[in-house]
């Protein structure tokens, strides 16, 4: 009976450990709480907020990529910036770079140029020193590979767009 015991204490608490990993899981509470949250934050901005099942999405469209890729909107991103620094949720940083106007930029693919968009937003957003760490924050660029679903809504267009997505973690925060 000892050994039985023992070798269930063996398995059992490594197992514990385990399972204390940091997990993401779908949790409305946490989902509701930050979309109600980012209503109340960006109401009088250009920022749309979506619920997903990952958490929530703060969508920016991008209307000239080249333009404002060499002229970002600090007050949008520094106003993202404020938000992701008073939760402790991850995020992830996606730019969706659909129409591209190649002639200008030859050498560069739309992944490749929206991979050097979501790093420079990246960039920007965890450079004041200690607000956000940069464990917290990950982006990439799909190009035109993942568009936005054509719906009536976006009168059947797939537009250019960063989506920042803000996960909900198994602790609910």
């Amino acid at each position: 009976v000892r050994k039985i015991i023992l070798i269930l204490i063996f398995f059992l608490i490594p197992c514990k450990v385990y399972a204390e990993e940091y997990l993401y899981i779908l949790n409305d509470k946490c989902i509701n709480e930050l979309y109600l949250l980012a209503q109340r934050d960006f109401e009088d901005t250009e920022i749309e907020i979506y619920k997903d099942s990952r958490g929530i999405i703060l969508r920016y469209r991008i209307k000239d990529p080249l333009r404002e890729y060499h002229n970002f909107d600090f007050n949008i991103y520094s106003k993202i910036e404020y938000f992701l620094a008073k939760i402790e949720n991850p995020a992830i940083i996606e730019v969706h770079i659909v129409e591209f106007p190649e002639e200008k930029i030859s050498n560069l693919k739309k992944w490749e140029f929206s991979t050097m968009y979501a790093n420079n937003i990246e960039a920007i957003i965890t450079k004041p020193v200690g607000s956000i760490s940069q464990n917290k924050i990950n982006s990439i660029g799909y190009g035109e590979f993942l568009p936005e679903k054509n719906t009536p809504n976006n009168g059947g267009k797939n537009t250019n767009r960063v989506d920042i997505i803000i996960l909900c973690n198994i602790s609910g925060e």
